[in-house]
């Protein structure tokens, strides 16, 4: 079930991309992705962002895996002490035998819920929190922690109470790491990127002048400046997780494996449509089930995702998950011999390289105006997404931003809109010009049910013969009457088919779209900027047509309607012979 569209974006196919497979290689495929885009790696094109990001995300993983792990060391209601680590490996293991169950139910559908707006505004409110949390390593003071509903407000008070125990020095370093990255990225990796396809290695550059500048100045003795201090060096042994624990980690295993995922999923879909790719729900609760349970034989947390390491690694240019390989390296010889290397490395340089990767982040703000102008409802669900999250916590606040857009789905299917302007077609669909399809969707375009438009969409248009790669003009109408409104998900939608239609050389004409979905869409200036004018038609009697007069196949048109007339009305015309009854 991971037939995953991939848009048509040239009309130029090599000898192996028409290869056929065998089903047990595509079952293979399906399961392990790895042997699919691994043997069609772009070197060349790839490589060097791979190991960039994966050395960069790598020096991350160091100290911040160590600040995680301080935080499991206290009791658990399992009615004894126990080693935390081996309470968290066994709640792993259930964990990812939780989602692989998950996946084997093909439940992935449950991410259709994770509209744009949803997973913009939840990002954004949760890149509140992990902006926040570093802010104390900026001001380089020690301050107490807070979990719940309004953690971000007593996190802030306790900030400006301790303003005045700033360590200036801590602050400096910091404003001189944010404004180097920065500033690196804004105008240094421009022009660096018309001589070289490999990105300067900001981040990289900033722990090394860092770690250099904390063994010159002894900035931890001197100046109190907190660092990563002592890496704990040796690999860990495996050991089988303590199975007697899990019947009273269940009712716990469960919302962490649906936490889990939704952040996966809400991460993965911000990026697959920032870079124009689509994720697979069912193969990511595969993926992650997987991983948690094997990782349970080591001493780990349950798999998630991290909204700093990843927007870090997006940012530093990794291309595919090869760069996995270049992290998971580092963090081995890291372990083993170079640890020592990186424990002056002062903290605050760590935090500012996860508050620069958050800027993407808070740019979606941006968004709050044109979802205003497309859907009142979207620019609602943003809002109490992104606000939850920040003034409950992060987990609270995805609950909220669920309930609430499924909410706003009920409000728009209760008050549809009514309109009493009906254009009936008046063309018989045997008299359409050769190569032309219509095609309709029953229902308005919103996020609940865009992946299914999307897919259909798809379907027509890379529907062709066996053995040919393209039909040369062919041209697909989209019946609009029924569609009573769009989201601004469906908009991007309207939009996304056009272009990959183009991509692949055939027509796309939107006819009969109701007045208010015509305003919305030409309200939207990403969507006019791709899609002309001349698409759009009051009926498809109309937009057929145009198609014959730019075709010249008029007359060919009328006498192909005279033929179907007149085969019609012939069984009705030998009915009435003298004598007949009629």
């Amino acid at each position: 079930m991971r037939e995953v569209y991939q848009p048509c974006t040239t009309t130029t196919h090599t000898e192996k991309d028409t290869k056929p497979i065998s089903p047990i290689r595509k079952k293979l495929q399906q399961y392990i992705p790895i042997l699919e885009w691994l043997p069609n790696y772009k070197w060349k094109e790839h490589f060097s962002g791979d190991v960039i990001a994966g050395l960069t995300v790598g020096i991350m993983h160091v100290p911040q895996g160590m600040a995680y792990a301080s935080l499991a060391d206290e009791y658990y209601p399992l009615g004894e002490y126990i080693d935390p680590l081996v309470y968290t490996s066994a709640l792993t293991l259930l964990v990812g035998v939780v989602q692989i169950i998950m996946g084997v139910l093909r439940l992935g559908f449950l991410t259709t819920y994770l509209s744009d707006p949803l997973v913009s505004g939840f990002t954004t409110g949760a890149a509140v929190h992990v902006f926040t949390s570093q802010l104390n390593k900026v001001l380089g003071v020690k301050l107490p922690r807070h979990e719940g509903i309004g953690m971000i407000v007593r996190m802030y008070r306790d900030m400006f109470w301790s303003l005045g125990s700033v360590n200036y020095v801590a602050l400096g370093i910091s404003i001189f790491g944010i404004l180097f990255l920065d500033l690196g990225r804004t105008f240094i990796n421009p022009i660096v990127k018309k001589v070289s396809p490999i990105p300067p290695p900001l981040e990289l550059i900033l722990v090394i002048f860092g770690v250099i500048i904390s063994m010159i100045f002894d900035l931890d003795t001197s100046y109190h400046i907190k660092t990563v201090h002592e890496i704990p060096r040796g690999f860990p042994s495996p050991s089988l997780p303590q199975l007697h624990f899990l019947p009273a980690l269940v009712q716990d295993a469960i919302p962490i494996a649906i936490v889990c995922y939704m952040f996966v999923m809400s991460m993965g879909k911000l990026f697959a449509k920032k870079h124009k790719y689509k994720t697979d729900a069912t193969q990511e609760l595969y993926a992650i089930g997987l991983a948690s349970a094997i990782s349970s034989f080591f001493p780990v947390y349950p798999v998630g995702a991290s909204l700093s390491r990843s927007s870090v690694c997006e940012m530093s240019g990794a291309n595919t998950q090869l760069y996995t390989v270049f992290s998971s390296l580092l963090l081995l010889t890291v372990i083993l011999i170079f640890g020592p290397f990186l424990e002056p490395l002062p903290m605050c340089i760590l935090a500012c390289i996860v508050i620069v990767s958050l800027k993407s982040l808070f740019m979606h703000v941006k968004e709050l105006p044109r979802l205003y102008r497309i859907s009142k409802y979207d620019f609602t669900i943003w809002l109490v997404a992104c606000l939850s999250t920040i003034f409950t916590d992060v987990t609270t606040g995805l609950v909220i931003s669920l309930v609430s857009s499924l909410f706003t789905l009920v409000l728009r299917q209760q008050w549809p809109t009514f309109s009493t302007e009906v254009l009936h077609d008046e063309t018989p669909r045997q008299n359409l010009p050769e190569g032309v399809e219509i095609v309709r969707f029953g229902g308005a375009i919103h996020f609940a049910n865009v992946t299914l438009f999307l897919d259909k969409m798809a379907e027509s248009i890379g529907r062709v013969p066996e053995g040919e790669t393209l039909i040369d003009g062919k041209t697909l109408i989209l019946d609009g009457a029924p569609i009573g409104y769009v989201d601004s998900m469906g908009v991007d939608a309207l939009r996304d088919v056009y272009r990959d239609a183009q991509n692949c050389g055939v027509q796309v004409f939107y006819c009969g779209l109701p007045e208010g979905v015509l305003s919305v869409l030409c309200s939207d200036e990403n969507f006019c900027s791709v899609v002309p004018s001349s698409t759009f038609f009051a009926s498809i009697d109309r937009c057929i047509l145009s198609i014959c007069l730019s075709n010249g196949t008029v007359q060919q048109l009328l006498k192909n309607a005279k033929m179907n007339l007149a085969a019609q009305c012939q069984p009705f015309v030998v009915s009435q012979r003298p004598g007949s009854a009629l």
